[in-house]
Formats: C-alpha cells, sequence, structure tokens
C-alpha cells in the first residue's frame, strides 16, 4: 500500500525550495535596521555583501567608492540614521569617502558564505 505522505511532502519540499529561490536575488523592499552584530564581506569598490541576523543582502553601489575594499570602517545610513538600510536613499561612509547605494538584493546563506571564503 503505498503511502499518500511521501508525495505531499515533497510537493511542500519543493514548494519550499522554490520560495526560498524566488527571494534570493529579489530587491529589498523596505527599510532594514541593522543590528550591531552585523557583518560585512567586501567584494570590490562597487559592491559588498552584509548579513544581519539571518538575512544576507548584496548592496551594489550607484559608483565606485574609492577605497571601499581597504576601508577599516563602514557607516550604513539612510535619511541621516546610522545603521539603517533602505532600497533607494541609502550610503555608505568609509573613512575615505560617503557614496550611494543604488540597489540591494536579498542573497541567501550560501551565497554570502562563498563570498566570505573567497576573500579569505
Amino acid at each position: 500500500m503505498k503511502s499518500a505522505f511521501f508525495p505531499a511532502a515533497l510537493c511542500l519540499a519543493l514548494a519550499t525550495g522554490a520560495a526560498s529561490a524566488r527571494d534570493a536575488g529579489s530587491a529589498l523592499d523596505g527599510c532594514v535596521e541593522l543590528g550591531s552584530g552585523h557583518s560585512i564581506v567586501r567584494q570590490n569598490d562597487q559592491q559588498f555583501f552584509l548579513k544581519n541576523g539571518e538575512q544576507h543582502y548584496r548592496v551594489a553601489l550607484s559608483g565606485a567608492c574609492n577605497g571601499l575594499s581597504i576601508a577599516s570602517r563602514i557607516q550604513i545610513s539612510s535619511d541621516g540614521e546610522e545603521n539603517r538600510l533602505c532600497p533607494t536613499g541609502s550610503k555608505i561612509k568609509t573613512n575615505r569617502d560617503t557614496c550611494r547605494i543604488g540597489e540591494v538584493t536579498l542573497v541567501d546563506a550560501d551565497e554570502f558564505a562563498r563570498r566570505a571564503r573567497m576573500r579569505r
């Protein structure tokens, strides 16, 4: 006798995986308050990856931000509020420059970890 549980569980697992894949790569749709323990993985002078709790983001700047890859400090703000990341109007400040953020997209934990390993 075949169980109806297995096909239902398989469909649920596939739907959950599809939802996660859909969320990864999608644009940030609202502002995020960054916790004190957020971490940044610098990619180059035009983008970086950010982990805030269980959420992971790719942050692309509007243009090159000189010194981002070697900055000792990166401060993210939006509308004058520190540690706030929004889809528009956010900026970063390094010890050399202030740069506008152009786009923020969600990435999954595996992508963030892969980028972090590449920087070591």
